[in-house]
């Protein structure tokens, strides 16, 4: 482990012990209503095994601490700091040391990476992830744990150098008494675009951070989620945006369908710095409630400190079109399957964002299974 790894560690265990714990309680009287053994995450959590990555010959996979130490300080927690908060220093106190994937300059790969990542017991892993100049690819993240897994932890981060292209798929589907906590976050630079897809399906507590720097002229970035909840599910997905250069784009949507006792949390932000003039930047998030107990709310945020813009936000929700499903019952569907009609058809505008088509219809399988239990 080189000096500079063993630095960052020692002052990730110094945060972690000014650091308070996160709320999980957002106002207005709405909570998740997380209940955790946080002294047994604490005494117990241990390095994650290496996730299983399926890539390209071309794609480089190495650790941290293969790339030098100028490369480890300037990028190892450039775009998440352990001193933000308690979990995350936690999390860069003990984690596993990171794997780099590096995908060379101008390379397009035509298949996904794939990275599978199964949770057991208490642990914490990293990933980091650097698209050189114009480079596409799509990466699929299949984020699973076992039955004896109750926290899991991921960091991810994402470099795009100009005029790079990278989708970012993550199936967060973790099994009944799971704690995930993921802390996604990509740098844009100019001309690069950055596509975010989450797929919420996992039957524990599942939180997702997500942000998007664009920080170069014409950079842009799209983040889409969907969750599926069902029984006593948890979500918690914060969505950012920030606008730190003028001329960028960014587009994020998100739509959620609860029933039973699942209760989910969405919270998105766009901000634009005050020098980052005409860039546009519009959310919007839609939850469909099905059932008296399942609850869910959404707070769309706009930080911007120029006029010289076009952003937008927007929110709905409510219960499934009463006409539309008595249309369907009158075809002779049965109830069950009149219902998984309309909820494929509420995600469907955002499954499509998927261009790679074997990628869109595994997930469309997984869906079509979780609706079906």
């Amino acid at each position: 482990m080189t000096n500079a790894i063993t630095q960052l560690k020692e002052q990730a265990e110094k945060n972690f012990a000014e650091l308070e714990l996160p709320s999980f309680n957002y106002g207005n009287g709405f909570a998740l209503n997380l209940t955790m053994e946080w002294e047994k995450i604490f005494t117990g959590i241990e390095r994650a095994e290496d996730a299983e990555i399926i890539a390209d010959q071309r794609v480089r996979i190495c650790k941290l601490s293969d790339l030098g130490e100028n490369f480890i300080s300037k990028h190892a927690q450039k775009l998440i700091l352990a001193s933000e908060n308690k979990l995350l220093a936690l999390h860069y106190a003990v984690a596993s040391e990171t794997t780099v994937i590096i995908i060379p300059k101008n390379t397009v790969l035509e298949n996904p990476i794939i990275i599978k990542s199964k949770a057991s017991s208490i642990s914490a892993e990293s990933i980091m992830i650097v698209a050189e100049e114009g480079a596409q690819a799509m990466i699929v993240e299949k984020a699973a744990s076992n039955l004896n897994s109750y926290y899991h932890s991921r960091i991810i981060q994402i470099y795009l150098k100009p005029k790079a292209k990278m989708t970012y798929c993550t199936m967060h589907n973790e099994k009944t008494g799971t704690h995930a906590f993921t802390s996604k976050r990509a740098e844009v630079e100019q001309d690069a675009e950055m596509k975010w897809f989450d797929l919420v399906i996992g039957e524990g507590f599942t939180q997702v951070q997500l942000r998007s720097n664009l920080q170069g002229v014409g950079a842009a970035a799209e983040q889409y989620q969907v969750i599926i909840g069902t029984e006593s599910q948890l979500s918690d997905i914060k969505s950012d945006t920030f606008h730190q250069h003028s001329n960028t784009k960014s587009l994020m949507l998100a739509k959620g369908i609860l029933s039973d006792k699942a209760r989910a949390m969405y919270r998105g932000t766009v901000r634009v710095e005050k020098n980052a003039k005409n860039c546009q930047g519009h959310q919007r998030s839609d939850l469909l409630l099905m059932g008296e107990e399942a609850h869910g709310n959404a707070i769309p945020i706009l930080e911007v400190e120029n006029d010289e813009v076009s952003c937008s936000h927007a929110t709905s929700m409510g219960q499934i079109d009463e006409e539309q499903l008595y249309y369907l019952l009158s075809r002779g569907l049965d109830e069950k399957e009149a219902k998984k009609i309309l909820v494929l058809g509420f995600i469907e505008p955002l499954l499509q964002k998927i261009t790679h088509e074997k990628s869109r219809e595994e997930i469309l399988n997984i869906i079509q299974l979780k609706l079906e239990k």
